[in-house]
């Protein structure tokens, strides 16, 4: 069973189109992915956002107990580390 983890993303710089257009095309083959829980996801999108020309890219993922029993969670996503 596939269980769909719900993501509240903040973009750093907010203010860089190419950079959210990147974010956007990795987030949607993250989640075709198998199998990949919210953490997994993650873990792609940074690959994929560093492979795709933004070499500093990281992805944090934050959190709390109450939020991992819903399946949501906050991803940091900035561009320069």
């Amino acid at each position: 069973m596939h269980v769909m983890t719900h993501i509240r993303a903040t973009l750093k710089p907010w203010d860089d189109p190419e950079f959210h257009r990147a974010y956007e095309a990795a987030r949607r083959k993250a989640a075709d992915a198998e199998g990949g829980d919210g953490l997994h996801a993650a873990i792609l999108v940074e690959r994929l956002l560093r492979e795709t020309g933004f070499p500093h890219a990281s992805v944090e993922v934050d959190r709390t107990a109450e939020e991992a029993l819903t399946h949501t969670e906050h991803w940091l996503v900035t561009r320069d580390g």
